[in-house]
Parts: structure tokens; C-alpha cells; sequence
């Protein structure tokens, strides 16, 4: 992320101060939400102007039933801020998606907790 262009020192340091609830995230998940992101959907993260904020979206439950529904009707060019956020009824009457499908969608894949279990055990400071 740092070497992206247009992420700054300044930048990151004020993302992390934002948002450190988003380091919290296992390095897998954040990891395989690029991967999907770039390979999947065939996007270029830097130039998403969504981009590291879409990884506080959990994979199984947000971004990849929704992206999947999106391709799965041609759609390609989707905006992923549009797509990822809201509630599951906005983003159905966005795109036209039934509820159902989405709901089909979200329980093909385990909803899993996407934090290091280190998290876990380390004490307040």
C-alpha cells in the first residue's frame, strides 16, 4: 500500500490513525480480499478510490457474494464503494439483485471471524 502512488507517509500514518481496527485484520483475509480484488474482479487497487477502506468489508459476507452476483449479471464495471457499501436491501435495489439470491450467495461460504486470534490473548495496554 505504501508504494502505491499518491499513499504518502503522511497518508499512511494518518490511514493508521483512522482506522487501526483495519491492521487488527488477519494478514490472510486482507491478503485474500487483494487477491480477489485484482485477480477476480481484474481491478487495479491504486487506482480504486475506494481502496484501502474496502478492506474493513468482510470477505465472505460482503465483498465476494455481492461481486460474484455483479459478474454473474455481466456487470464488470461496477463501482466497488457503491457495491460493498449499504445493507444488503440497498445494494439489492441498486443493482437489481433479489434478496434471495443474495442471501444464497451468503450462506454458500462460512462466515468467518477475520482477526489474528494474537489479538486474542494480548493485553490492554
Amino acid at each position: 500500500m505504501a508504494n502505491s502512488p499518491g499513499r504518502s507517509e503522511t497518508y499512511m500514518r494518518n490511514l493508521f490513525k483512522r482506522h487501526p481496527d483495519m491492521f487488527l485484520m488477519s494478514l490472510a483475509s486482507m491478503e485474500a480480499k487483494v487477491s480477489y480484488i485484482k485477480r477476480n474482479l481484474n481491478r487495479q487497487i491504486p487506482k480504486e478510490k475506494a481502496f484501502p477502506l474496502l478492506l474493513h468489508y468482510n470477505y465472505s459476507q460482503v465483498i465476494w457474494p455481492r461481486c460474484e452476483l455483479l459478474l454473474a449479471q455481466g456487470n464488470k464495471h461496477f463501482d466497488l464503494g457503491d457495491a460493498l457499501s449499504g445493507s444488503n436491501e440497498d445494494f439489492c435495489k441498486k443493482f437489481g439483485v433479489e434478496q434471495s439470491a443474495l442471501d444464497a450467495k451468503m450462506k454458500s461460504r462460512k462466515a468467518k471471524e477475520e482477526k489474528d486470534k494474537l489479538w486474542v490473548y494480548v493485553p490492554a495496554i
